[in-house]
């Protein structure tokens, strides 16, 4: 019998999402900053049977949390392409006898800059799942595309993913963890580490 463990989050509310896409970058970040230092609150499971089998610790990646696109050569705002970031995630995962499935919405928010050319910016994040002791196991990449409506300086996206865990019958995925983050140059994750230290 598949069971199901709502533990890693609960949906969204629309009035927040949309709520964060109209913030200033500072505001916008503090916001994602809360979302991934507290997570989600989660809903435990309604059957006490399943309360042992929880899902395993979603984390957002904090130098990794967010984006910075210039254009090439470009380092001052009015290089600026887009910026985004990796502010929020809900779901669940679901036990079965091959393994666990766990089913992540991430919510990611994106601010246009006056050197974007055209309405859509690109970027890529990771999903990594990694052992209970930290090892790497599997990372996974995504390219994404934000489009922004004519007139809007911010838009949003909401990725639908489902990283699988290979584990044998009744298990425990509870203490694996999976990262995300934003696939980053040297110098986005150096220009990252940068603001935070301001």
């Amino acid at each position: 019998m598949d069971r199901r463990d709502r533990n890693i989050g609960t949906p969204a509310r629309k009035s927040l999402l949309a709520s964060l896409m109209r913030k200033s970058r500072p505001a916008l970040l503090a916001a994602g900053a809360v979302a991934v230092l507290s997570g989600c609150s989660g809903l435990g499971p309604n059957d006490p049977a399943d309360a042992a089998l929880a899902c395993p610790k979603v984390n957002i990646v904090r130098d990794l949390q967010e984006v910075t696109v210039f254009r090439p050569g470009g380092k001052d705002l009015t290089d600026l392409e887009s910026r985004a970031a990796l502010v929020d995630y809900t779901g669940n995962c679901e036990y079965t006898s091959s393994g666990v499935t766990v089913n992540v919405n991430v919510f990611l928010v994106a601010e246009r800059g006056p050197a974007l050319p055209g309405n859509t910016a690109k970027y890529q994040y990771f999903v990594a799942l990694a052992q209970p002791d930290d090892t790497l196991v599997s990372k996974a990449y995504f390219d994404t595309d934000v489009t922004f409506v004519t007139g809007q300086p911010r838009a949003g996206t909401r990725e639908e993913l489902a990283p699988r865990i290979p584990l044998p019958k009744d298990a425990n995925a509870k203490d694996w963890k999976i990262y995300l983050g934003f696939q980053l140059t040297p110098e986005q994750l150096e220009f990252n580490r940068t603001q935070m230290k301001k």
